[in-house]
C-alpha cells in the first residue's frame, strides 16, 4: 500500500517546490502596478486603499473624517447690498459673525460649529478655519455645507450653502476637497482622512 502513495506524494511536493521557485524567479510575467503599487514576487503589492491584481481598484473606506474646514470665501454682504449686521457707530461690527454647519442628504444637521468668527472678513492667506473632526460612515449620498451669520439677539442669518460628495470610487482618496458656489461667493476647503 505504501508504494501506491509514494510516487504521487513526491510528484505533488516537486510541483509545489517548482511553483514556489518559479514565483520567486525572474521568469514570471511582469505586471504594471497602478496607484503606487510595487511589483514584488510576481505580483503587485498594493498600497493602503487599493486592491486587485494591478492595484487599480479602490477599497471602499470604512469611514472618512473631515478633520478641518477652511472657509476661503463667503458673501461679504447680503444680496441686496446691505451688511449682515447693523451698527452705524462701528462699521466693523456690521461684518458677519461666521459659523458653519453640515447636513446630510435628508437635511439632518450632523455638525453645528460651537464657535464663530466675529466680524469675519477674508484676505489673502487669511481664512476661517474650523476643526469638526466629523467622522462619516454613510457617505453614499451627498452632504451640504452651510455658512451662517451668528446673531445674538435675533435669528441667525443664512449666508450660503453648497452640496458636495465626499467620496466616489474613482477619486483616488484626495486629502483635500474644494466645495464652491460661484454665484453665492462660497469657497470652502475640506481636509480629509480615510480609514479602511
Amino acid at each position: 500500500m505504501k508504494n501506491k502513495f509514494f510516487k504521487p506524494t513526491i510528484f505533488l511536493v516537486l510541483c509545489l517546490i517548482m511553483l514556489n521557485c518559479s514565483k520567486n524567479s525572474d521568469s514570471c510575467e511582469t505586471i504594471v502596478c497602478f496607484n503606487g503599487g510595487t511589483f514584488t514576487d510576481c505580483e503587485c503589492d498594493c498600497p493602503e486603499g487599493y486592491t486587485g491584481t494591478d492595484c487599480s481598484e479602490q477599497v471602499t473606506p470604512r469611514s472618512i473624517t473631515i478633520t478641518k474646514v477652511i472657509v476661503k470665501a463667503f458673501p461679504i454682504q447680503r444680496t441686496n447690498g446691505d451688511n449682515w449686521d447693523f451698527d452705524l457707530l462701528n462699521p466693523i461690527n456690521e461684518l458677519p459673525d461666521v459659523y458653519i454647519t453640515f447636513e446630510n442628504s435628508v437635511l439632518d444637521v450632523i455638525y453645528d460649529s460651537t464657535t464663530f468668527f466675529q466680524n469675519a472678513s477674508i484676505a489673502p492667506n487669511l481664512y476661517l478655519e474650523f476643526t469638526p473632526n466629523l467622522k462619516i460612515v454613510n457617505y453614499v449620498n451627498g452632504f451640504i455645507v452651510n455658512i451662517y451669520d451668528y446673531d445674538e439677539n435675533s435669528e441667525d442669518d443664512f449666508m450660503a450653502s453648497e452640496p458636495f460628495i465626499v467620496y466616489n470610487n474613482f477619486n483616488g482618496f484626495p486629502e483635500t476637497l474644494e466645495v464652491k458656489n460661484v454665484s453665492q461667493s462660497l469657497l470652502v476647503g475640506l481636509e480629509l482622512t480615510y480609514e479602511w
